[in-house]
């Protein structure tokens, strides 16, 4: 009954997959981040590259290869939600990848959650961001450190770079298995196998790094 099962579904899912032409398309969405403090995006395993642009607006720009579900953007109160809905067929084909433009004034929090995408983000400096991933990668890339980061993955890698000698953190990494490289001079720092904690410049922005398994790389200016 259960080898029957496996079959039909295999087969429904080819069956998907075989519906849709292949051929690339990029459906934007545009919000306005007025009176927004928080922006949350529902990223599951679509792979998310935020970027600091001069636009007005959030916009979310979705690449596919199908004519599958796109991007929902829900603005209420105070709050603009992102979600990406998933679809069963895409597990076996092309995923789509999502380029969210995050205005240069908006100066609320960010929030990306989801499984197993892999985060990016270059040349972030003006908002506090959070992180939640299990099997995903993360990338940051901060041009100037000015709010908290925190980052949690299961068996994803985490690194962080920066383009400052000294950023402004109070830094906290821990691990329950992976191993961990802090690139970067730290004041009253403190590091075991598992852990490691320290300062630099003022200490102003709480950065905090956590993984179950998954490599924790630090870098500050020329530390690669």
């Amino acid at each position: 009954m259960m080898k029957k099962f496996i079959l039909g579904l295999l087969v429904a899912l080819f069956s998907l997959a075989g519906c849709s032409t292949g051929e690339k398309d990029v459906l934007v969405n545009k919000e306005s981040v007025d009176d927004v403090n928080e922006i949350v995006v529902n990223f599951a395993s679509t792979d998310v590259d935020v970027q600091v642009s001069d636009t007005s607006e959030l916009e979310a720009h979705l690449t596919v290869y199908d004519d599958g579900p796109g991007v929902t953007l829900d603005k209420s109160s105070n709050r603009l939600i992102v979600d990406l809905d998933s679809s069963i067929a895409r597990l076996v084909k092309k995923k789509p990848t999502l380029e969210l433009m995050i205005p240069q004034d908006f100066n609320g929090k960010l929030i990306l959650d989801g499984s197993s995408g892999n985060i990016s983000g270059k040349d972030l400096n003006q908002t506090d961001i959070e992180v939640k991933a299990s099997s995903g990668n993360v990338k940051l890339h901060f041009a100037e450190l000015n709010g908290d980061v925190e980052v949690s993955t299961s068996s994803g890698k985490a690194t962080i770079e920066f383009d400052e000698e000294t950023p402004d953190l109070n830094l906290d990494v821990s691990t329950n298995s992976g191993s961990q490289s802090i690139n970067m001079s730290l004041d009253e720092s403190t590091k075991d196998k598992r852990k490691a904690k320290g300062t630099s410049g003022n200490g102003g922005n709480e950065m905090k790094i956590k993984t179950k398994s998954g490599n924790i790389k630090v870098n500050g200016l020329n530390r690669d």
